[in-house]
């Protein structure tokens, strides 16, 4: 559920907790010139989509910001290893790889995760190709009268 730029602005309004007159000032300088009226539908449909927004946010924050945090450790560890090749003492070879050696824990931590997230994800789809299978039988089976 995308949110329009009125929206986002009456979101806006809302979190600054501003009153009626702030509120539809804040909207009008921002280019959105609208009723009373029209402000409190806004505002009681966003109250009303509040929770079905949140899951969005969440589902999309969640995979964005998972592949992101693998893509930066993975990043890490490439500078890493080129840094260790490149390097020629003993001593700092071994720091190196004492920290390709601590990134080793979140990768595999984030890898778990997102496998856990598979799965689940393959298992709600089985799920609910099986039910929409048995739906269907089912609607087969009915005797026809």
């Amino acid at each position: 559920m995308p949110l329009n730029d009125t929206e986002r602005l009456v979101i806006n309004c809302m979190v600054m907790r501003l009153k009626e007159e702030q509120a539809l000032a804040y909207l009008k300088a921002h280019g959105i010139d609208i009723s009373r009226a029209t402000f409190y539908r806004i505002k009681g449909t966003i109250e009303a989509t509040k929770l079905k927004r949140l899951y969005e946010i969440a589902k999309q924050g969640f995979v964005n910001q998972h592949i992101e945090r693998i893509d930066q450790l993975e990043l890490i560890q490439q500078e890493l290893w080129k840094n260790y090749h490149l390097e020629q003492g003993a001593f700092k070879k071994a720091c190196i790889l004492e920290k390709i050696a601590s990134i080793q824990p979140y990768l595999s931590a984030y890898y778990e995760a997102t496998r856990e997230v598979a799965i689940r994800d393959a298992e709600a789809r089985a799920l609910g190709a099986h039910v929409e299978n048995e739906v269907g039988q089912s609607a087969i089976d009915l005797p026809h009268s």
